[in-house]
């Protein structure tokens, strides 16, 4: 069970286990998500209002890349602290994600587009087993067509192997 707290006008509500939060007539604009059981701070989220209501965005600051190793789909040991938070962030914030998988540019088309299609599943199959809802989750692949840097870096190749996250609810 969580509950929200916001600035302004406060406004508290609390969710059950499905984590679907709608904030009614709440002024919040920044609202920290709460676990009621600990008390503890889950994550901070930003609210978007849609009529009367203010449905929780989860903050993009949690929501940061998985980066992998060359020719690798396997999340690392230094990413997992970055699966969790992403999985906190979209477990309870009741929006849809799409993961989207990317690579250097070494290996041809197909092969980065399935490798690419690999990395983005990893990352939901490590977001679902954290309680993130799969039906909340897609994956796409761009393989090497999106890259973030183009210099022939070791660096620049790094960045590239990678899942972004993009909230499209």
């Amino acid at each position: 069970m969580l509950f929200l707290s916001g600035c302004g006008d406060d406004a508290t509500v609390t969710t059950g286990g499905s984590g679907a939060v709608a904030v009614q007539g709440a002024d919040a604009q920044n609202v920290q998500v709460v676990d009621a059981s600990t008390g503890t701070t889950t994550q901070t989220a930003q609210t978007t209002q849609t009529g009367t209501d203010n449905f929780v965005q989860p903050d993009s600051s949690s929501l940061k890349n998985i980066l992998f190793k060359f020719d690798k789909y396997d999340i690392q040991a230094s990413m997992v602290e970055r699966v969790d938070e992403a999985a906190n962030a979209l477990k309870n914030a009741g929006v849809k994600v799409v993961l989207e998988g990317n690579t250097d540019s070494f290996g041809s088309d197909e092969y980065n587009f399935a490798l690419g299609k690999k990395r983005a599943d990893s990352v939901k199959n490590a977001l679902t087993t954290r309680g993130v809802d799969s039906q909340n989750i897609s994956t796409v692949t761009y393989g090497e067509s999106k890259p973030v840097c183009t210099q022939p870096t070791k660096e620049c190749y790094q960045a590239n192997r990678r899942v972004e996250f993009k909230v499209v609810q």
